[in-house]
């Protein structure tokens, strides 16, 4: 009786020992499983900064390489702006002008006007300087 609660035990221990070698191998293959997830984080967020450091080093190349081409066309609109506004009031007054010239009130005028024919009904008045 003596030897089988004696096998009894040992098989008991050796039981309890295969149980926790398992458990040992189960909790160091869930730390290797967690290093491998953490490590490939850990890759793939160094990556997307390194994709993001290059995005931004583009776009600052980019803007430094344009802003002189910027700046010169700010300078000729400028330019451009200022001539408008010099020829903008002879310009109202050629669309004015341009206006009149359908305007079938104003055609007699303007004939004349243009022109070296004058109505035959039409007497010419000279001014005459009284002060003489």
């Amino acid at each position: 009786m003596n030897s089988d609660l004696y096998l009894y035990r040992a098989r008991l221990r050796k039981e309890k020992h295969q149980e926790y070698l398992r458990l040992q191998r189960l909790r160091k293959q869930k730390e290797r499983e967690e290093k491998r997830l953490h490590t490939q984080k850990a890759i793939e967020t160094a990556l997307k900064i390194a994709v993001n450091v290059t995005i931004t080093l583009v776009a600052g190349l980019s803007i430094k390489q344009m802003l002189p081409y910027h700046l010169t066309q700010q300078a000729r609109l400028r330019e451009i702006e200022a001539e408008i506004a010099l020829i903008k009031p002879r310009v109202e007054k050629l669309e004015e002008e341009f206006a009149e010239t359908f305007d079938p009130k104003l055609a007699r005028k303007i004939i004349e006007k243009n022109s070296y024919k004058v109505e035959p009904d039409s007497r010419p008045v000279f001014f005459l300087n009284q002060n003489k």
